[in-house]
Order: structure tokens, then C-alpha cells, then sequence
């Protein structure tokens, strides 16, 4: 595509242009954000980031890097071919939705977005996808699994250029769909600003991200956006809690779930234990008795969404109940660790890292638990600082025992991040704080007896333990806590003998 018609898919955001006649009519090779993969004849967009502008490495990749042009938020040397927009990520969605040709248009298109949920139900819609025999691709917080191609970027949702290729990817071999998790920052940050879902879906909107999102009506107004972005005749699909909030959007569907009467899928009689979770969906396809092996009353909301979304889509719903039967769940969401069955305890491994998640799967656990319910907590680093004493409250108050640690400090100082979450501890609850999460894991599964349950949560899937940007340290919680339930067996068994 030549350089003067991709410029035009951003006229209306361009405050200044530095562009030679002759040269908008050039090839342009690609789009990039990321100077390390910058090639010659491409087109390169430069960011204010919160730690790096790269702005100011323009000479670099120009001579080094063979650019073409550039496009800026700020004024630059006038000896470079570039345009200056008032806002480049805005401009990046539009230039990928030109430069790749609008690749969603040839896919369904499934958006989820919600404070708690969403990693689940982008899963479980592909996984549907897939058992129906079409192919796709998810992107998401554990893993990206691009036709097959699997593997794990830092943000939920990529960046615009990044989602276009992958959706580029999909159609050229042959997949159908894309399902991806679409967070609050992705919609603020106009990651998603061009593309357009064909069933957009609404978990749940609860208190987080305030230390990015200045008030919390920003981040509730940044993920009803999503339902701004639908096709002409798409779904949204939404948690009846929060249909309100979206009633006031022009969306071509509306569909309801929750266990509101006004629900067009209506959940009753929910029933979970460590075998997974089973509940009563009433809608206009008559009542259908729905299992999934994920555990938790709330999966059932996780579940009526995709169930919904689908059967609105018009799949059949029999069918797809059928396989959401076989989900097996995502890594890190309220997984149990089979072999904590041998010490006499069941363990669960949670991401859970907001108030509202640790009360929910709190009191999951406690469902669950024939003793107690002990509790591993901590809170990361470089995220909302508001909400560490809620946590603590939430804890404190629902757990028979609350052991605080360290999470990802991502830079931050551990002790102080601590004493920050400390301060919602509640008076005369059993806490205990150890800072180092090994020991912390080690402690709670030591003091647990016959029939309690230990939930480890806040790092679900995370690999890596990072304490700063150049120190991230292999720490998996299902890794390590399985090694110390099995040091534990082999202990007891050298007694036994």
C-alpha cells in the first residue's frame, strides 16, 4: 500500500505534515511501533511511554532501520519525513485497520470484557469454536493461540497492529473466529478502536485499575466502549447486574443473563463442589440442566455468556451445552492440585487479585471446605494502591486464617506494599505475614488439618515472580506449591515407614 493513501486513513487526527510529494508514493513494508523491529521502507509510529518516548531515537531508526516516514505526537527534526497526530495510538488503529485490509470483517469476532471473568470466557469460547470443527484463534492474559500457534505477550490485549496480523494470520490459514479478552487500558488505549465483534460480552464491573483509571466512572465508561465497536448485527451480551449501564449504548442486540427474572438467561438451583458445577438455565429454549467441570458458583455467569452469545448466534442449544461439558478450565482459575488429597486438604490455585474476585472464590472455598478455609494473599505492584486494605477486609473477614505475602512488586517496595494491604486487616482475625510467598505457601498447607481447603491466590498462571524490570524470578504457584505437597507426602511416608 503506497504511503499517501495509508496517510489518508488518518487525515482527520494529522495536526502537522512533513511528507515529500514523491514520496507518498512509495510502498510502505509494514507498520511498527517497536524500533527492534523496524525495516526498511516501513512506517514507524512513535510513543510517549511511561518509561521510554520514542521520540527521541528517531535519528537512530531512521539511519539504522531504513524507515520511510514516521508519524509523531510531537514535533521533530524537519529533516525526517513525518506527520504529527494529536493522539498515535488512535492513529496506529486506523493505519493497521487500512494496512490490513479490515482482516476481522472475514471472522466472527468474539470481545469479552469485565473485571473478573474474562480470561475464562474468551477460553471457553474458543474451546466451543473448536468442538464445533472450525478453527481460530484466542488472545488473551494466559496464553495467545494464534491457528495453533501458541504463546504469552504481557497484555491482555495486544496492541492494534499486533491484533490485525493475528487476525490477518487467521483468515489466510483458513480459521473462521477470533475470541479475545479486551481490557479496560486496550479500550482507553484505542488498542481495539477500529475493529468491530460480532458478540460482544460483560462479565462484571468491579473496583480495579484505579491507579491507571482516574475515577472509577472512567473505568466502567472505558469497558462499555466495547459495545460501541459491534458489527451492524451483532450480540452484546450482558450480566443483567449491569444491562442498564449498556441500554443507554445503540447496540443492534441486547441479551441478557443472571438470576434476575428480567434475565433472558435466567441461572437457578447452582450447585459446585470439587467435581465441577452444575445449575438450571431457563430461556426461550425451554429449561436446560448446564454442567461444567470449572468450579464456583460464578462460572455459571462465565458459562450462561458464552452459552448465550453462541446460541444467539444461532448454534444450537443442546449442542453447545454439550460442550462446554468438556472445558476443562483455564490455567490458574480456581484450579485444585489433585495430590493435596493425600496430606487430607484440598489446594486451589486462584488468580484472583481484586476485593470482589477474593470474595467471590473466598466464598467458593468455603462451599467446598469441610474445615477451614486459609487464605494466601498479597497485592502486586504498580497497580491500585486504593484497593490494598480492601483486600486485607475482605480476607480477614472471610477466611479462618489470612496469610499475607509478597505478590509481583513490578518495582515497588515489598515491606511497604505490605503495610499498605495491612491496614484493612480486621481486629481479631487469625493474619499472618510472611514475606517471602514460598514460605507463605509452605506455612498454609503446614497448618492445614483434615478437610480445610488452602487457596493460593493473586499470581494464578504468572510464571514469573517480578520484583523489578530486570528481576523476575521462576515462581509458578501450582509449581512450586505442588512441590511442597509432595516434600510433605514423601515426609510422611519416610515416618510411615
Amino acid at each position: 500500500m503506497k504511503l499517501g493513501h495509508l496517510l489518508k486513513s488518518i487525515g482527520k487526527f494529522i495536526v502537522f505534515e512533513n511528507i515529500p510529494e514523491e514520496l507518498k508514493n512509495v510502498e510502505v513494508t509494514g507498520i511498527y511501533n517497536n524500533s527492534t523491529k523496524a525495516k526498511p521502507g516501513s512506517l514507524f509510529i512513535c510513543r510517549q511511554g511511561r518509561s521510554f518516548d520514542s521520540h527521541t531515537i528517531v535519528d537512530t531508526i531512521y539511519r539504522e532501520n531504513g524507515v520511510l516516514a514516521f508519524v509523531t505526537e510531537k514535533e521533530i527534526d524537519s529533516r525526517f519525513p513525518y506527520v504529527q497526530v494529536y493522539d498515535s495510538r488512535l492513529a496506529e488503529a486506523f493505519l493497521a485497520d487500512a494496512f490490513f485490509e479490515s482482516p476481522y470483517k472475514k471472522l466472527i469476532v468474539f470481545g469479552v470484557t469485565g473485571t473478573n471473568g474474562k480470561t475464562t470466557c474468551a477460553h471457553l469460547f474458543h474451546h466451543v469454536m473448536q468442538q464445533l470443527g472450525l478453527t481460530g484463534s484466542l488472545s488473551g492474559t494466559v496464553i495467545n493461540d494464534i491457528m495453533g500457534d501458541k504463546f504469552y505477550i504481557h497484555n491482555t490485549t495486544p496492541d492494534a497492529l499486533t491484533i490485525m496480523e493475528n487476525m490477518v494470520r487467521t483468515a489466510k490459514n483458513g480459521g473462521s473466529y477470533y475470541s479475545m479478552e479486551v481490557s479496560s487500558h486496550s479500550l482507553d488505549q484505542a488498542r481495539v478502536e477500529t475493529i468491530r465483534f460480532d458478540v460482544a460480552g460483560l462479565t462484571n464491573i468491579t473496583r480495579d485499575h484505579l491507579d491507571y483509571h482516574p475515577t472509577f466512572e472512567h473505568y466502567v465508561n472505558a469497558k462499555l466502549h466495547l459495545f460501541d465497536l459491534l458489527k451492524k448485527d451483532g450480540i452484546a451480551v450482558v450480566n443483567e447486574d449491569y444491562a442498564h449501564l449498556v441500554v443507554s449504548k445503540t447496540v443492534p442486540r441486547l441479551v441478557t443473563f443472571g438470576t434476575s427474572e428480567k434475565a433472558k438467561y435466567r441461572i437457578s438451583d447452582v450447585t459446585t463442589s470439587l467435581n465441577g458445577t452444575t445449575f438450571m438455565l431457563t430461556s426461550p429454549f425451554g429449561t436446560k440442566k448446564v454442567y461444567t467441570q470449572m468450579i464456583g458458583e460464578y462460572n455459571a455467569y462465565n458459562v450462561t455468556l458464552v452459552l448465550a452469545g453462541l446460541v444467539e448466534m444461532g448454534y444450537e442449544i443442546d449442542e453447545i451445552i454439550s460442550y462446554i461439558s468438556t472445558f476443562r478450565g483455564v490455567d490458574g482459575r480456581f484450579e485444585p492440585i489433585p495430590e493435596a488429597k493425600k496430606l487430607g486438604i484440598d489446594v486451589i490455585i486462584d488468580f484472583a487479585h481484586s476485593p470482589d474476585a477474593l470474595e467471590k472464590v473466598i466464598l467458593s472455598a468455603r462451599k467446598l471446605a469441610k474445615g477451614r478455609v486459609i487464605v494466601v494473599y498479597g497485592a502486586g505492584g504498580q497497580a491500585d494502591r486504593g484497593k490494598r486494605p480492601m483486600m486485607a477486609e475482605v480476607v480477614t473477614k472471610l477466611a479462618d486464617i489470612a496469610i499475607l505475602t509478597t505478590d509481583d512488586p513490578r518495582g515497588e517496595d515489598p515491606e511497604q506494599i505490605i503495610k499498605e494491604v495491612e491496614k484493612g486487616v480486621q481486629p481479631n482475625s487469625l493474619s499472618l505475614t510472611i514475606m517471602d510467598r514460598r514460605e507463605a505457601i509452605d506455612t498454609a498447607i503446614t497448618l492445614a488439618t483434615r478437610g480445610d481447603v488452602v487457596l493460593i491466590t493473586g499470581r494464578g498462571h504468572e510464571p514469573y515472580q517480578i520484583f523489578t524490570d530486570t528481576l523476575k524470578i521462576p515462581f509458578k504457584d501450582r509449581d512450586v506449591t505442588l512441590d511442597i505437597i509432595l516434600s510433605k507426602i514423601n515426609k510422611n511416608h519416610g515416618r510411615d515407614s
